[in-house]
């Protein structure tokens, strides 16, 4: 009896050492700061590092906060995207010199990227890519005469804009950003994006309620891609994605949404809750100047059925998407 309660007793400890860690928690130090943006900013991050805190483990814990559920994601409140990015750049940082040198050309480059912004959505004229897709955006939907089409036009033209800020360059940046300033300024783009995506999410799925889809044969193609876009981009509400791919599988038969765009969001859907993708949309860097897809459901097959929604072989776009890796370096 006392050597089978011994033998329980070391499994059990053998268990206990075996099991993985658990996620990230934060200090009540630490949490207290995730209610207080201000404070979030004057915190000494350096010396929290000094002490021997695990600051890039920190700083996940934050992002983990906003997981509400398997389907949905919030965003980020301003303290915790504060403290998160804090955390992460004290990490990096080589010393604390660096530190604070980096944080203050992102708060430059952040204010010239709101101006700049401003001005594009103003309507300025925009001669160079990649703003200039976003000129041509906002001129469209200052064009359109519809007042729902204008309104989903113009959030869309926003949507992109936000999308083009990390290749802002010389727009924001008056000299090459630091990699630590580069990842301040991206952390707030990351926040930015986040919340545009929410509110366009909750005006498109209400618009949808009370008008219905675009129809192509109504609004014209311009407004169908752009509702789909934002659905493509409302990543944090999968319910709404699967919503509106229901919606729209009828209508591709119908011709009153392009097939290939519903071929997208079957694939963003897919890969985003961790399925294989049908259509080979959906894919990554695998290598410098190579790009890759994601699991294919039947890899046999991609390519009839990528022709079947009217898109090109699989090998033509992954040539195509390689450019994007240009600069991977694993």
């Amino acid at each position: 009896m006392v050597r089978f309660a011994t033998v329980a007793v070391a499994a059990l400890l053998m268990a206990f050492q075996s099991a993985p860690p658990g996620p990230p928690q934060l200090t009540p130090e630490l949490l207290v700061l995730t209610e207080d943006a201000e404070a979030a900013r004057t915190f000494d991050y350096w010396a929290l590092r000094g002490e021997g805190a695990n600051l890039g483990a920190l700083s996940d814990a934050v992002y983990m906060r906003a997981q509400v559920d398997a389907d949905t994601r919030r965003c980020l409140t301003e303290a915790e995207s504060v403290l998160q990015a804090e955390l992460a750049a004290a990490a990096a940082a080589p010393d604390a010199a660096t530190l604070n040198a980096d944080r203050a050309a992102a708060e430059a480059a952040w204010g010239r990227w709101v101006a700049f912004g401003d001005h594009v959505l103003g309507g300025a004229q925009i001669a160079e890519p990649p703003f200039s897709y976003v000129a041509e955006r906002v001129r469209l939907a200052g064009a359109a005469t519809d007042p729902r089409s204008r309104e989903l036009l113009s959030r869309a033209a926003r949507d992109q804009l936000i999308r083009r800020g990390w290749e802002a360059g010389a727009a924001v940046w008056s000299n090459a950003p630091s990699p630590g300033a580069r990842a301040r300024f991206e952390a707030r783009l990351s926040r930015q994006m986040c919340e545009t995506d929410a509110e366009n999410t909750s005006w498109l799925r209400a618009d949808l309620a009370a008008h219905g889809w675009y129809r192509i044969s109504t609004y014209g193609e311009g407004p169908s891609k752009a509702a789909w876009l934002m659905t493509q981009h409302a990543d944090n509400d999968r319910a709404f994605q699967r919503e509106v791919l229901a919606l729209l599988e009828p209508l591709a038969v119908e011709k009153e949404v392009e097939p290939a765009d519903v071929a997208y969001l079957y694939d963003r859907i897919a890969v985003g809750t961790g399925r294989p993708q049908r259509y080979g949309s959906q894919g990554r860097c695998v290598a410098a100047n190579v790009w890759g897809p994601q699991p294919l459901e039947d890899e046999s097959r991609v390519d009839a059925l990528r022709a079947s929604v009217d898109l090109g072989p699989l090998a033509d776009y992954a040539a195509h998407m390689n450019r994007w890796c240009a600069d991977f370096t694993g």
